[in-house]
């Protein structure tokens, strides 16, 4: 509902009395020409019972909200001259528990997210910084490793990954994703004799009419400033070339809902508070995992930052965006993304009200642009 109504109020197409004009204009017009507007007012009487309401949805399947009206010129700050690298392969790919090092997915726990966002512990105002970092180093770092060892010792997550490379072309602020069996001729092509890591330049085939297309995502652009959005870093149609679109989905299972739940209906609130905070930062490191190793597959690893507070502030090429956030705010689109990699075979879904199941989740798409970076609408 305050996605549809942000999308209104941005629009002119809400009154704070009335509601959503779009749906006033969609039901009959009295003979008078007055429309519905007097109707609905009357339909506000508190004395009389409420009418039924539908709220109506973002585009969910296969195609999102289309450019209508807005702009759709490319961005002067983001360069079509850039390397177009080949994916080690197309379509998706499951990762399974015992694919995933569990000490490589721990290298990417951001420690201040988990101790002062989910954990909720910060310096008290007396206290100098001298005296918080030794309180962290003797405190609360052996809870963290204490936690590590126990998840690995007791098998209490059960990590997951799919994720894949999607032949695509951006129009507009529309970016098309296409079927790869459209293009034999992207099986070809060698991501490298010996090594993924090193991937030659090479030319795309032209578009035929035998082209299937998958799905739309369409993508705001900033009004002002470098004017971004996402399709901009994507190869744009009119050069006939085909880039790769890589997306991703992450979970630590259903077993670490189950496993907090358990502990709070204990009432060991205590541990019930550090296993689901660190459960939440694992799935998203799980999400910086795959990230990175999508750099090494596409052959930027080599440009990640050896410093893990650098990585966590996007210190690599290209940028990672989930769908919610400004850069792609429907998040309805999250389900075209779960269909195409089809998530379902690590059991992730979304629900009605559009949240991932197993809540320890996350989803991705992928620019390797270098000019990709986050950015507001």
């Amino acid at each position: 509902f305050m996605d549809r109504l942000m999308q209104a109020k941005a629009a002119g197409r809400w009154d704070d009395r009335l509601g959503f004009l779009d749906d006033l204009e969609l039901g009959s017009r009295s003979a008078n020409g007055q429309g519905r507007a007097a109707a609905a007012v009357e339909e506000m009487d508190p004395t009389l019972p409420p009418p039924e309401t539908t709220v109506g949805a973002a585009p969910a399947l296969a195609v999102s909200a289309g450019d209508g009206g807005a702009d759709t010129r490319r961005s002067e700050a983001v360069t079509l001259d850039t390397e177009r690298p080949i994916p080690p392969f197309w379509g998706s790919k499951v990762l399974a528990s015992d694919q995933i090092p569990w000490p490589e997915v721990f290298f990417y726990i951001d420690k201040q997210a988990l101790v002062a966002g989910q954990w909720q512990i910060r310096k008290p105002r007396d206290q100098s910084a001298e005296e918080f970092a030794q309180f962290l180093a003797t405190q609360v770092e052996p809870v963290i490793e204490r936690w590590k060892e126990r998840i690995l010792s007791e098998d209490l997550l059960h990590p997951q990954v799919v994720y894949g490379y999607f032949p695509a072309q951006a129009e507009g602020n529309t970016l098309i994703l296409f079927d790869p069996a459209s293009f034999p001729e992207l099986f070809a092509l060698e991501p490298g004799s010996t090594t993924y890591f090193q991937l030659p330049t090479v030319e795309r085939p032209q578009l035929s009419p035998q082209v299937r297309e998958l799905a739309r995502f369409t993508f705001p652009r900033q009004k002002t400033g470098q004017r971004l959005c996402i399709a901009d870093f994507f190869a744009d149609r009119s050069t006939g070339l085909v880039d790769v679109f890589p997306m991703q989905a992450v979970t630590v299972g259903p077993e670490a809902t189950a496993y907090a739940q358990r502990l709070f209906a204990e009432g060991q609130y205590t541990d019930y508070l550090y296993f689901h905070g660190l459960a939440v930062t694992l799935a998203e490191a799980l999400a910086e995992w795959c990230h990175a190793r999508i750099r090494r597959e596409l052959g930027f690893g080599g440009e990640d930052s050896p410093d893990i507070r650098q990585i966590l502030h996007q210190g690599y090429r290209g940028s990672r965006y989930s769908f919610g956030y400004p850069a792609c705010p429907n998040i309805a689109d999250q389900r075209v993304l779960l269909e195409l990699l089809r998530a379902e075979r690590i059991g992730l879904t979304m629900d009605d009200s559009d949240q991932l199941d197993p809540e320890q989740s996350t989803t991705a798409i992928v620019a390797y642009h270098p000019a990709a970076r986050y950015f507001n609408t």
